[in-house]
């Protein structure tokens, strides 16, 4: 009995090291996503072209942190506009088409789609969560 308690206490440790996951070994297995802190608890994501230029942004609240996960209803609206302003700049943007300019509403979801000549922005609002999508039109993701 002793035997096999001694040979479980040794086995045991070495098969949790065996099985741990270091950083190369997650990236090999699993997709890795850049998530840039673009204002405290939100988070964009950037999809690139080709050539290197952003063709995508997300941006949302940001869900996990170093202090654990924040479930919090999401971005601010009112702070919505500033953030656009601030990724995506009216003269980065261009001219504001307004034939393209949507507003749909669904139950309890809201989106609304302004269309630049550079630029298309999404809004995605439902009990709360706000989610931007801004689409470069001449640049292929």
């Amino acid at each position: 009995m002793f035997k096999l308690l001694m040979a479980i206490c040794v086995t045991l440790p070495l098969a949790a090291v065996a099985s741990a996951q270091t950083a190369s070994e997650l990236a090999d297995r699993y997709a890795h996503h850049e998530v840039y802190e673009v204002q405290a608890g939100v988070q964009m994501t950037a999809k690139f072209a080709s050539n290197g230029l952003v063709c995508e942004m997300q941006i949302e609240q940001a869900h996990f942190g170093k202090d654990g996960a924040d479930l919090r209803k999401g971005i601010e609206k009112e702070s919505v506009n500033g953030l656009i302003d601030q990724l995506v700049p009216p003269s980065e943007r261009g001219e504001k088409n307004p034939v393209d300019n949507m507003i749909f509403g669904t139950g309890q979801v809201l989106e609304s789609i302004d269309s630049y000549s550079n630029v298309t922005v999404h809004v995605l609002s439902s009990h709360g969560t706000i989610v931007v999508t801004v689409k470069w039109r001449c640049r292929t993701c």
